[in-house]
């Protein structure tokens, strides 16, 4: 009895191996991809992802099926990762004090996934898999700025349409890659843009 119970528990440490192998080489196809796309290799191939995770391209496709697959999971972890930054509470009551500081969480958040969000937004036209994806992140960033908000200034569509333009990640992109703007002057004009907008609204 004993000795079957020994090996019934080495049956089950193999498998726990195997298990805790396999996480590690989907994590390190994750991570590769991330490095990639952060380096600013916009389009790299499974067999690129394979090279630099440093396993076979059969193991890319074990663990991804598609190659969206993939896309889909490393803007899954990047936006866990990221989530909580937008959930703690904000340090002001007021709403205006709220919505600059919601604009500084949007900064920082845009710079450290710029490229992963070129890379991702420009094959999602292409893939119903990112598309999705882009709509829940869409949908999340419209819901935040929703949360800052009072409802006098949600009626006034022009305002909240306005807020929308000068929050969103093309905007962001617009100014730190064609304008040439650095983290700070991209800040500081996303902020002075929102001072216009809300300048009239009343408190």
């Amino acid at each position: 009895m004993a000795r079957d119970n020994r090996l019934e528990a080495e049956i089950v440490d193999v498998a726990d191996g195997r298990r805790a192998r396999s996480e590690r080489s989907r994590q390190q196809i994750i991570d590769a991809l991330f490095e990639l796309v952060q380096s600013g290799e916009m389009k790299p191939s499974a067999a690129r992802v394979a090279e630099s995770a440093d396993v076979s391209l059969r193991t890319v496709f074990r663990h991804f099926e598609e190659i969206d697959d993939l896309y889909r999971e490393m803007a899954h972890q990047c936006r866990e990762r990221l989530l909580p930054a937008f959930d703690k509470p904000y340090k002001s009551t007021k709403w205006k004090d709220q919505l600059f500081e919601h604009a500084e969480r949007r900064i920082q958040v845009f710079e450290e996934i710029m490229y992963l969000r070129i890379c991702t937004e420009s094959r999602r036209f292409k893939s119903d898999i990112l598309m999705a994806d882009y709509q829940r992140h869409f949908e999340m960033e419209r819901d935040g700025l929703d949360k800052v908000l009072p409802n006098k200034i949600k009626r006034t569509r022009k305002i909240v349409a306005s807020l929308d333009i000068a929050l969103c990640f093309e905007s962001y992109r617009r100014l730190r890659q064609e304008s040439g703007f650095s983290v700070g002057e991209t800040r500081d004009s996303i902020l002075d843009l929102l001072d216009m907008i809300v300048a009239n609204a009343e408190d």
